[in-house]
């Protein structure tokens, strides 16, 4: 169990469902849920980024828009991929953990 940053409440997977109105959000958490449990690699909580929810949807479409995860490693334009997710261009490991996640 995750506790939310500033409102000391549990987090649970299906909050990421009601980040926000986006009907293809449904779609695409369920599609990464199911392919992360088939790998044997299930989501068992939510991924929290400089103390917030990591919007893995968001992240998803974001590196998209961009042209895709190789475009934006070799491009290196991980910074605006931290701008979009409302992150602190600060953090200095952004890139490889979003990367990662």
């Amino acid at each position: 169990m995750v506790i939310g940053a500033d409102k000391g409440i549990p987090l649970r997977r299906t909050d990421l469902y009601e980040l926000d109105d986006d009907e293809k959000r449904k779609e695409f958490l369920d599609d990464l849920f199911s392919f992360m449990q088939k790998r044997g690699t299930p989501v068992n909580r939510i991924p929290i980024m400089a103390k917030q929810v990591l919007d893995l949807y968001m992240l998803y479409k974001l590196v998209t828009e961009k042209g895709g995860l190789v475009e934006v490693i070799n491009k290196k334009i991980w910074r605006e991929i931290t701008k979009g997710l409302n992150l602190p261009t600060s953090i200095t490991s952004a890139a490889f953990t979003l990367r990662t996640q």
